[in-house]
C-alpha cells in the first residue's frame, strides 16, 4: 500500500513548507506594497471513456481524480506556492502519484513571469489535440521544470521544459523530457473577421550518459502553424472560426532509427462556439506523422502491433463540448470527440465528464508602506 511506503512524510513537508512560508512573509512584509498568504486547491474528478476498436489505438477507460492543495505566498513581483499533487485511479489499491509541488514565480516586466518548479499545464500548453492529448491535463500531472509566460492584449506565449524522468548513475532507463513553444496572436480591432495564427513546436528526448540501457537515443520534433479567422456572429452570442493548420515531424535523433523520419500533417476546421458550448469538424490528413505526447490515433505509428503501423492517416473528426462555470473557481465539463477514418471505414469515439475546482479556500492580505 502507498501509505506503508510513504509514511509521514507528507505530512511533514507541509508542515515545513507552511513554516517556511510564514518566515519569508515575515521576512519581505514592507519589501513589496502588498502581500498575501492563503490556501489555493486545484482539483479535478473525471470520467474519461475511450471507445476505439481500430489497428492505431484500442480503447480504454480513465476514471478517477486529483488534488494539488497549495499554500501560497504573493507580493507584488513575486509568489511561492507550495503543496502537493495526488492521482487516484478508481478501482485500484494504491494511488497513481503522490508527488509534493513547489512554484516560485517572479514576475520580470507587466506582461512577463517566469516560473521554476511546478508548471502552469492546466490549459494543455494551449496546444492542439494532435501534439497534446486532452487526458495529458489530468494524468500527467504535476509538470516540473522551468517556464517563460508572457501575455499582452493581443498575444500570448508559453516557453517550457518538462523534466519527465530523472535518472542517477545505473538507471535501468532513460531519462525524458519535452521541450515546447506556444505563440499566438488575436488581431485586436473592432472590424470583423478578426485574424489569428498560432505557432507551435515541441520536442521530446529521450537518452542519457549515465543510465544502464543500451537503448538509442531518441528526439523527435514536431513543429506547426495555424492561420484563421474568427467571425463573431450576432445575434446569438456566438462566434464562427475556420482554421488550417500544417504540422510536420522529423526524427533528430543522432542516430534516426524509427520507421518514420519525416512527416507531415494538414488539418482544416471549422468551430462554432457559443457561452458554453463549441462544436468543431474537421479533417486530418496525413503522412509518416509521429506525435509522442499527442493523441495516438493522428499519428502514424500503431500502439497496438508494429505491423499496424499507417503510413497515411485520413480521419474525419468532430468534437461537443459543454464547460460552465457553476460558482466562483468550480466548473463541469462534458465532452464527446469522434473520429472517422475514412481509409477503414471506422468510427472511434470518446466522451468525457469532468468537474474542476481551481481557486482559494483561504486568503489573508496586508498592505502597508514599503520600507
Amino acid at each position: 500500500m502507498v501509505s506503508k511506503r510513504i509514511g509521514h512524510k507528507p505530512k511533514i513537508a507541509a508542515a515545513l513548507a507552511l513554516v517556511q512560508l510564514l518566515a519569508i512573509q515575515q521576512f519581505c512584509y514592507g519589501q513589496d506594497s502588498t502581500s498575501t498568504l492563503g490556501l489555493n486547491l486545484y482539483s479535478s474528478a473525471f470520467f474519461d471513456n475511450k471507445e476505439f476498436t481500430g489497428d492505431i489505438k484500442k480503447g480504454y477507460t480513465l476514471p478517477g481524480f486529483f488534488i494539488q492543495p497549495v499554500i501560497n505566498f504573493s507580493t507584488d513581483n513575486y509568489s511561492v506556492e507550495a503543496g502537493f499533487h495526488l492521482l487516484y485511479m478508481a478501482g485500484t489499491d494504491s494511488l497513481e502519484h503522490l508527488v509534493p509541488v513547489l512554484t516560485l514565480a517572479r514576475k520580470l516586466s507587466k506582461s512577463s513571469t517566469i516560473l521554476v518548479g511546478t508548471l502552469d499545464a492546466r490549459n494543455g500548453h494551449f496546444l492542439p489535440e494532435p501534439l497534446f492529448k486532452s487526458e495529458r491535463v489530468f494524468t500527467s500531472q504535476p509538470e516540473t521544470g522551468v517556464q517563460l509566460k508572457h501575455k499582452t492584449n493581443n498575444t500570448f506565449s508559453d516557453l517550457w521544459i518538462n523534466w519527465e524522468q530523472f535518472i542517477k548513475t545505473g538507471s535501468p532507463f532513460q531519462e525524458q523530457f519535452t521541450v515546447g513553444f506556444t505563440f499566438q496572436y488575436l488581431e485586436s480591432n473592432s472590424k470583423t473577421p478578426v485574424f489569428f495564427t498560432k505557432t507551435m513546436a515541441l520536442a521530446t528526448h529521450q537518452g542519457g550518459q549515465i543510465d544502464s540501457t543500451n537503448l538509442p537515443v531518441t528526439t523527435i520534433v514536431n513543429i506547426g502553424e495555424t492561420a484563421g479567422i474568427l467571425i463573431p456572429l450576432k445575434p446569438g452570442n456566438a462566434n464562427l472560426s475556420i482554421e488550417v493548420s500544417g504540422f510536420l515531424s522529423a526524427d533528430k535523433s543522432p542516430n534516426p532509427h524509427l520507421k518514420y523520419d519525416q512527416g507531415y500533417a494538414f488539418y482544416p476546421r471549422i468551430q462554432m462556439e457559443w457561452p458554453f458550448t463549441r462544436f468543431s469538424f474537421g479533417y486530418w490528413h496525413a503522412r509518416s506523422f509521429i506525435n509522442p505526447r499527442g493523441e495516438e490515433l493522428f499519428g502514424s505509428l500503431s500502439t497496438v502491433n508494429p505491423t499496424l503501423d499507417s503510413k497515411v492517416r485520413k480521419l474525419v473528426t468532430c468534437s461537443l463540448e459543454y464547460s460552465k462555470t457553476l460558482q466562483q473557481g468550480f466548473t463541469f465539463g462534458v465532452g464527446v470527440n469522434g473520429y472517422y477514418d475514412t481509409r477503414q471505414g471506422l468510427l472511434d469515439y470518446s466522451y468525457t465528464f469532468r468537474m474542476i475546482f481551481d481557486g482559494e479556500l483561504v486568503r489573508f492580505r496586508r498592505t502597508g508602506a514599503s520600507r
